[in-house]
């Protein structure tokens, strides 16, 4: 947990020094009880694909940081809802559960896939680079836009699915 608590070294953010809201058009805002910033927050999240209610950095419109955030449930409820609304947009990841057609050409994967969104297609430049791991049967595909798709169980693929993938896994 060192190299967690190192990534965490920047002004701690909590429910007592600082305070959320949104814009009137609807966008994430910050205010830090010191005085020191009040203004659009912007948020990204240190590990993705493990920690998605922890270590999530705040960064101004000059892309500085304002502080980190150790845990969501170190902030007010009001705070953390609206936190975690902002970084459900920001991290929208469509699950994959069945694989359509997987047709490769000129250097780029073509997929259509059916999801818990619905059905969508993509395409993917470089497959081998654009599927992350994250453990033996999880992993997360990027796409050309830089979307993600997330496959939580290979396993649970079915056969079809699992063949016109097992190439690239």
């Amino acid at each position: 947990m060192n190299a967690l608590n190192s990534v965490a070294q920047g002004r701690p953010l909590t429910g007592e020094n600082c305070r959320f809201s949104l814009s009137p058009q609807g966008l994430l805002t910050v205010a830090l009880t010191d005085g020191s910033y009040s203004g659009r927050a912007y948020l990204s999240l240190a590990f993705p694909f493990q920690l998605t209610e922890e270590y999530v950095a705040l960064q101004n419109e000059d892309k500085e940081e304002i502080g980190m955030i150790r845990r969501l449930s170190d902030l007010r409820e009001e705070d953390r809802d609206l936190v975690r609304d902002a970084l459900k947009i920001k991290y929208f990841t469509p699950k994959i559960y069945k694989i359509l057609t997987l047709t490769e050409r000129f250097g780029t994967t073509r997929w259509a896939v059916e999801t818990d969104k619905g059905k969508m297609n993509f395409v993917v430049k470089d497959t081998y680079k654009s599927l992350i791991r994250v453990s033996a049967d999880r992993l997360f595909v990027c796409d050309i836009d830089g979307c993600r798709y997330e496959i939580e169980s290979l396993k649970a693929l079915d056969r079809r699915s699992y063949s016109k993938i097992e190439l690239y896994v």
